[in-house]
């Protein structure tokens, strides 16, 4: 089961003090870099030392690299990190921390996403940050952050528009909704790329119940007089794990939502048909009473993780909807697998997930029909032939063939 993380913030967030404080809490450096370097990047190394801020023992990277000032848009970013190998749920963290910094940068500069032009963000270094925290979160199996606080502080930085207040614009801008503390701290704490991962990543502003297992800590490159430059990254697992079964998984998916009036039901089956041909997840429409006294459906769709937009284009293509809401949400999971069993019937494919037993419906249907005889009886025997083959012979009631589902 995957581990959550929480990150305390005393001192703000930024992307190489996270990507060192996972590489303090047991993040290995040799596979991180052979992973980062796919991608299509100029000479770059990584260093990873021991520090200490204020007395404390800390972690410190740096980026070595030929090029300090290359520029890239938002689209090449992209490009660069959509041609990996990497793990699904690295390369998707990483990618919409860019999108969600894309965005930001954009409505500062007041030009659509796809056409920022990244400076100091789109240099070597940054690249490396976002993308190795996101690497390093799968090599840790993080599934949930969460965050503290995050302290304001004051002061200027330059950049090359010239000297921004601190926050800068696009930092403030993503620390929109979040609960922000007095600082008496002069200088950047909180930095695009910081906050863009917590944003990208989908992290949590609160602190959950949790065993503690390893502690990281992240030293930035400022001293202050005050209190230690560090960003503490703290890993442990959920205090019910126990209840839980032990392979119990966790995943992000989206989830679009329609109230439509004026959808047949030809229209949403084959809007349905259409949407599991392209990879949904799950789909289900319900009667409802909408305005004016029209009676109509609640669509809702969920779809792989960053995948809303391809199927917000087929709802509105599809069908007659002019608005979807999209939302993200986190799911539990048990492992999934599928055997094959002997009956008088032919074989039955049998889907097993934790104690759960179901035979494939498609499967027993096409039997039924073949030997004459009810969905029941065929669902009956395959749920016998599969204890059967484990040495058990599990009772069955009147109701056990409506065991089973999904989510």
């Amino acid at each position: 089961m995957s581990r959550l993380l929480y990150l305390d913030c005393p001192s703000g967030i930024a992307g190489d003090m996270l990507l060192a404080a996972l590489l303090d809490a047991g993040g290995q450096l040799e596979p991180l870099c052979e992973q980062l370097r796919q991608l299509p990047l100029e000479y770059w190394q990584l260093h990873c030392s021991s520090v200490s801020k204020n007395g404390i023992a800390a972690r410190r990277v740096s980026v070595e690299f030929s090029h300090q000032h290359h520029h890239r848009h938002y689209r090449e970013i992209r490009g660069m990190i959509e041609q990996t190998s990497w793990p699904q749920r690295a390369r998707q963290r990483a990618l919409e921390s860019f999108r969600v910094l894309a965005e930001a940068e954009g409505q500062v500069h007041q030009c659509p996403a796809e056409e920022v032009h990244f400076h100091e963000v789109g240099a070597v270094d940054s690249l490396i940050d976002i993308c190795g925290a996101a690497l390093l979160m799968e090599q840790l199996d993080i599934g949930q952050i969460y965050f503290s606080a995050l302290p304001l502080s004051s002061g200027t930085v330059r950049c090359e528009h010239g000297v921004i207040p601190l926050p800068a614009p696009a930092a403030a801008l993503l620390m929109r909704g979040l609960e922000l503390l007095p600082s008496p701290l002069n200088g950047e704490t909180v930095t695009p790329t910081g906050i863009a991962l917590l944003r990208g990543c989908r992290a949590e502003q609160s602190l959950p119940p949790l065993r503690l297992l390893e502690i990281g800590c992240g030293a930035g490159s400022r001293d202050f007089e005050q209190q230690p430059n560090i960003l503490r990254a703290l890993l442990g697992e959920p205090l019910n794990s126990g209840d839980l079964p032990a392979d119990l998984q966790q995943d992000q998916v989206e989830v679009l939502r329609s109230n439509i009036d004026d959808a047949s039901g030809e229209l949403l089956a084959q809007l349905w048909a259409q949407a599991q041909a392209a990879g949904a997840l799950d789909m289900s429409y319900a009667p409802l009473l909408m305005k004016k006294g029209r009676p109509g459906w609640a669509l809702e769709l969920i779809v792989p993780d960053g995948q809303s937009e391809r199927f917000a284009r087929l709802i509105f293509r599809e069908s007659c909807t002019i608005g979807l809401r999209v939302s993200h949400e986190r799911r539990w999971l048990l492992p999934r697998h599928s055997e094959t069993v002997a009956t008088a019937f032919g074989e039955i494919a049998v889907k097993i997930s934790g104690d759960t037993v179901a035979p494939e419906a498609d499967a027993v249907a096409a039997a039924a029909a073949a030997h004459q005889t009810s969905f029941k009886t065929v669902y009956q025997a395959a749920l016998t032939a599969y204890w059967q083959q484990r040495g058990r012979c599990e009772p069955l009631s009147s109701s056990a063939w409506q065991t089973g589902g999904k989510d």
